[in-house]
């Protein structure tokens, strides 16, 4: 290991936001320090505004993708270039439409060789091809989807018994790392909960006493449910619309159906008696 890159891994690994980062991590951000340096993509344009354009470029791809080498980044900086150029050639096209004259046609056939090198360069650097970016948004799309079931079901687990095919609730213990095994009446993620159930208690067919001795639970765990009901848990990155979206699908969590007509006339019955 040479000395320069000896000098900028101890650098590295003293920033406060490195604290804890692996000696992997800390070698590979050491490298890529340096050879950024011999790069000094700026150096590459005149005008101050390309100058800018091709920083903001050259950062922004260092920091949402993985380089493994020098040649990688030199191979960057010419795909900056190009794209600098193709920024440049679409404003003057631009222009031109906006004083309503026809383009030139040796711009637009310049225009349409960079886009062949820019998309060539990327190929080769492994960036966002048009089929990347639809895997990655179906991967995006599936780590949302998780993120809003883990959210609803960090604490249990469902299974079926193999013995007697009865639903079962494996939920964690608070005071130690086991799990015990309940009767399956339905949940609300980590919250032990029947929607129908408190449906009938805010009706008043039941008391709280009558739902809390038919799903195993107390008085109080029945107040906090009616206290907190309808809150939305919040994610992060995860839209309020997403979640709604996800509750409405699942039949434990979804708002059900008006009360039917018998029941609510059953206890009306009773109770005028």
């Amino acid at each position: 290991m040479n000395y320069d890159l000896k000098r900028e891994i101890n650098r590295v690994k003293n920033l406060k936001q490195n604290e804890g980062k692996s000696n992997a991590f800390i070698e590979k951000q050491a490298k890529l320090n340096i050879w950024r340096r011999q790069i000094d993509i700026e150096s590459k344009f005149h005008t101050n505004t390309d100058k800018e354009d091709a920083k903001k470029l050259f950062d922004e791809y260092l920091a949402n993708y993985e380089f493994e080498s020098l040649s990688d980044l030199n191979t960057l900086a010419d795909l900056i270039c190009e794209e600098i150029l193709k920024k440049r050639l679409q404003s003057e096209l631009a222009q031109t439409g906006e004083k309503d004259q026809l383009p030139n046609d040796k711009t637009i056939s310049s225009l349409h060789s960079i886009e062949e090198r820019v998309l060539k360069l990327k190929e080769i650097l492994g960036l966002d091809t048009k089929k990347e970016q639809e895997e990655l948004s179906a991967l995006q799309a599936l780590q949302k989807k998780f993120s809003i079931y883990i959210a609803h079901n960090r604490n249990e687990f469902s299974t079926v018994c193999g013995h007697c095919g009865q639903m079962l609730l494996l939920r964690r213990r608070c005071d130690d790392n086991n799990f015990e095994t309940l009767k399956h009446p339905m949940f609300s993620g980590r919250f032990y909960y029947n929607r129908r159930g408190m449906e009938l208690v805010k009706a008043g067919i039941w008391t709280k006493e009558q739902y809390a001795w038919v799903f195993y639970t107390s008085v109080d765990y029945v107040d906090w449910c009616l206290k907190e009901e309808n809150k939305i848990v919040e994610i992060e990155n995860i839209d309020e619309d997403e979640i709604k979206n996800f509750i409405d699908k699942k039949y434990y969590l979804k708002k059900p159906k008006e009360i039917p007509e018998n029941i609510l006339k059953e206890n009306k019955d009773l109770g005028e008696k």
